[in-house]
């Protein structure tokens, strides 16, 4: 049994007391250091990858992990950790329920892109959250948008993003599409500030292949908040059905509606969010030995 650990440079020696605890299971257990896949390729008996930091480190490592096809677990160490369910303190209890097989898992199929560069070599990947096509700056952009061969529509819009499942409470949810259930296997599609009277977020299977064509530009393409590259007129991205990740929960995370409740504050009345934050003040206050002046 082998296990990597990928964890943002801070949290080196906070994971170093259960790298030792996993060792003395007998298990293969290492820190990844420069995060590549040649590092990857190191150890071809890896069986899973654990991600210790926030939602930018898991998204590395379910790269890394799609790429080994090996299954990752999230360990939040974030300040939002929407992606990430095991507590540092649980990671022991997590990777025990991995090795008796009692761990949840959720199948994820990720996003392929593609674009043509104009001296005839292309740029390809997989997103694991989203693939952004938006303007550089204050200024609409054209872009049009063929799914599966037809044509779903032309945008004149700050751009575009197309979001997994796992993605959908990110980006796309603050461009104002809806947060999809990990048992459903789609994508969203959510134009940004589009200057059309009918221009909604919609929901596709994610078994569709999308090919977009920057009419106007300029424009960039970004993955997973990484700018990949620079569009000019008529550049062409296409976005394809990619591998599928398994990702592993903890038995005693919280579910997916427990986390959209608590971490996007879905379905919580606002007058209940500004008393919560009433209460959390006074108690702060109390507890400093001061006076609350918060009705």
């Amino acid at each position: 049994m082998s296990i990597g650990i990928l964890c943002h440079p801070d949290e080196a020696e906070s994971v170093q007391p259960a790298l030792e605890r996993l060792k003395s299971q007998q298990i293969s257990a290492w820190r990844l250091g420069a995060a590549t896949d040649e590092e990857m390729e190191a150890h071809p008996d890896a069986e899973l990858l654990v991600a210790v930091g926030g939602d930018g480190t898991f998204l590395l490592a379910s790269r890394l992990a799609s790429k080994a096809d090996i299954p990752v677990m999230g360990v939040n160490r974030g300040k939002l950790g929407f992606l990430t369910d095991v507590e540092l303190p649980d990671l022991d209890r997590a990777v025990a329920s991995f090795l008796d097989g009692t761990a949840p898992r959720e199948q994820h199929r990720l996003l392929a892109y593609s674009l043509a560069g104009e001296d005839g070599t292309e740029k390809s990947g997989v997103a694991v959250n989203d693939v952004v096509v938006r303007a550089p700056r204050i200024a609409a952009i054209r872009i049009s948008v063929r799914t599966d061969g037809e044509l779903l529509g032309d945008f004149d819009a700050d751009g575009l993003v197309i979001a997994t499942a796992l993605g959908s409470t990110g980006y796309a949810l603050s461009g104002g599409g809806p947060p999809i259930d990990p048992r459903i296997q789609g994508i969203v599609f959510v134009p940004l500030a589009p200057h059309a009277v009918v221009s909604r977020a919609i929901v596709l299977p994610n078994t569709v292949s999308l090919r977009l064509t920057v009419e106007k530009g300029p424009a960039f393409l970004a993955t997973d908040g990484d700018q990949q590259a620079l569009l000019g007129d008529d550049a062409e991205i296409a976005v394809t059905p990619g591998p599928f990740i398994t990702v592993l929960r903890s038995p005693q995370g919280a579910s997916w509606l427990q986390r959209l409740r608590t971490k996007a504050r879905y379905g919580i009345p606002l007058r209940d969010s500004v008393e919560g934050r009433g209460n959390r003040h006074r108690q702060q206050t109390l507890l400093a030995g001061g006076e609350s002046v918060t009705d």
